[in-house]
């Protein structure tokens, strides 16, 4: 009897997780079934593919070798499906990841545009700092992450959105009486930031830091609205994207402090596996590029961040 695509299937992705347990998570099957289509497929190939006798779950070499071939058959079966259905032929769960000024902004319209290239997908958004996310891509838990300063890694694939820009922000009577002032003169004010996983708050408090900044930091909170209502009651400055928080700045809620030098724009990417089986997360990444617009609000109208 030859082999089946869900028995290879079964193989691959034990193999690529480095357990029948994760495998079955991922394939949303009894761990049981896992197992019984890979003594299956072991029966096709006439030997052992894991060797079950050490403690942690390894290829033989017959496996190692299988296991390109494997990825090969379960690949030209995406494809084929493409050519024979279409958008439809995608359908189940995407997990993603973003990063909260992304789901503040313009996650809706990826999910819809999402939804609109691929009908039977189930959009599964994950919103958590960079970090994090990246850390679950690697251990296969999301499909795409849409974050800041993604690993240098050979098995990632970094498609560049669009870049931010920030600005330091305080209470109308709070701070400088100048506008714009010198970066390190920023010392003699207590710093409002998000916590440490955040890739914005590593990113530009690691840069003022690098252009002589010694940082009076008193709060850490990992919500961008909190920290805008926080500098607002007069606590201290935070760093926010000046265009998100427009209205606050314009009411009078918020003013802006520029220095010099000012904070580097900086990018976001949507980042994935390069060499992932199906060409899903890719497609993604490509109508992110399309939908990424910092400016934007997630919904039409929203309470002032005083009131965060």
């Amino acid at each position: 009897m030859p082999a089946s695509l869900k028995q290879l299937e079964a193989f691959y992705w034990t193999a690529t997780l480095g357990g029948f347990t994760e495998a079955a998570q991922r394939l949303n099957l009894a761990q049981s079934t896992i197992s019984k289509r890979i003594l299956e497929l072991e029966a096709v190939t006439n030997g052992p593919l894991f060797d079950r006798a050490s403690h942690a779950l390894r290829l033989t070499r017959a496996g190692e070798a299988s296991l390109p071939i494997a990825a090969q058959m379960l690949a030209l079966e995406l494809r084929f499906r493409e050519e024979a259905s279409g958008p439809a032929s995608f359908s189940g769960p995407f997990r993603f990841g973003a990063t909260e000024l992304v789901a503040l902004t313009w996650l809706p319209k990826l999910v819809v545009a999402m939804k609109r290239a691929y009908p039977n997908l189930v959009p599964v958004p994950e919103v958590a700092a960079s970090i994090d996310l990246f850390g679950k891509l690697a251990a296969n838990e999301l499909d795409l992450v849409i974050g800041l300063d993604p690993p240098q890694a050979p098995d990632l694939t970094a498609v560049p959105l669009q870049a931010v820009q920030l600005e330091w922000v305080s209470a109308p009577g709070f701070g400088p009486a100048e506008d714009c002032i010198p970066l390190g003169e920023m010392a003699k004010y207590p710093i409002l930031s998000q916590t440490q996983g955040s890739g914005l708050q590593r990113l530009v408090l690691d840069w003022a830091v690098a252009n002589g900044l010694q940082i009076n930091r008193v709060v850490q909170c990992n919500s961008l609205n909190v920290l805008a209502g926080l500098a607002a009651s007069g606590l201290g400055v935070t760093f926010l994207t000046a265009s998100y928080f427009a209205p606050e700045i314009r009411s009078g809620l918020l003013r802006v402090i520029r220095t010099e030098p000012a904070i580097p724009p900086i990018r976001y990417f949507a980042v994935h596996r390069a060499r992932d089986l199906s060409p899903l997360a890719a497609r993604v990444a490509a109508i992110a590029q399309d939908c990424c617009d910092f400016s934007a609000r997630s919904l039409p109208e929203r309470e002032s961040a005083s009131a965060a």
